[in-house]
């Protein structure tokens, strides 16, 4: 197990892999930061944006997309100059958090009632050709979206539920339905936060108090593997590097006693023995 860099977030998420500039994106929500790792000069950058950050993905090698507080933005990755794409629901009470983008190139994200307490976020999908549409309402604290490698399902989690749901999805219109339950975790687990997909189709699933990523045969629900980390909060997972068979892996220090939990807050570096799949891009 390594880790990426010096940099410790308050609450690290979304991590991004370019396979082009081989570089790390993640952001760090509460600290309004995205941040981009080169491992070649083995240096961080820290951009500060102007509200919280749930995730950031690539349109280009020129252009980040990143959903902030309740918009969808388009940034400059020279200048840091920014456009807004669309806006969601206004409500101070949500903000966007984990998002993801499809095969098309839309980008799946979800709002989130910033208390954690009440059903007010939405799951939206986003595309240059359509907007921001409604896909899922009802949901608490949107996190993890990860698809089947034939992308006829689509894996979603609200964590809160504790579940692992899975929609049928139809990849050329974008639609989702037919919601039922993959897999129900347990109070001893922690709170299935973001997750992945390896090329064999298993998903790696991130707990948010449960200081693990847990290994998911989406057929069966069964469990196939199990990484601990040093710290309690493990926000997600994303395969990279040279042949997309390591695993980065974000996690948070907020509300952490850091004597306890130095490493709180840092990105970890994996090699779960397995490969998996190129992040996708935002199709401007």
């Amino acid at each position: 197990m390594e880790l990426v860099g010096n940099f410790s977030s308050h609450l690290g998420e979304g991590p991004f892999w370019d396979s082009v500039t081989e570089r790390l994106l993640w952001v760090d929500i509460l600290g309004k930061k995205i941040l981009e790792h080169d491992f070649e000069n083995d240096v961080t950058m820290d951009r500060e944006v102007s509200g919280n950050p749930g995730c950031v993905v690539l349109a280009d090698d020129e252009t980040l997309v990143a959903a902030i507080d309740n918009g969808i933005f388009s940034i400059n990755r020279s200048d840091w100059s920014v456009k807004i794409l669309a806006e969601a629901d206004p409500n101070t009470r949500l903000r966007f958090n984990d998002g993801k983008c499809d095969e098309k190139g839309r980008l799946w994200v979800g709002t989130m009632d910033r208390e954690e307490k009440d059903p007010l976020g939405t799951l939206y999908c986003c595309s240059a050709e359509g907007g921001l549409n409604p896909v899922h309402a009802g949901v608490t604290v949107s996190n993890g979206i990860a698809w089947s490698t034939n992308n006829d399902e689509l894996y979603y989690i609200d964590s809160p539920t504790r579940c692992v749901c899975v929609f049928d999805y139809d990849l050329s219109s974008g639609e989702i339905k037919n919601k039922r339950e993959l897999i129900k975790f347990t109070e001893n687990d922690g709170f299935p936060d973001g997750m992945t997909t390896d090329s064999e189709g298993r998903l790696w699933i991130a707990f948010w108090g449960g200081s693990k990523v847990l290994c998911v045969d989406p057929i069966s629900g069964k469990i196939e593997g199990k990484i601990d980390f040093p710290v309690s909060k493990i926000t997600s997972c994303a395969f990279g590097g040279d042949d997309l068979s390591q695993l980065f892996v974000t996690s948070a220090r907020v509300e952490i006693n850091e004597e306890e939990e130095p490493l709180a807050g840092r990105v970890f570096i994996v090699e779960p023995g397995v490969t998996g799949l190129e992040s996708n891009r935002y199709l401007l």
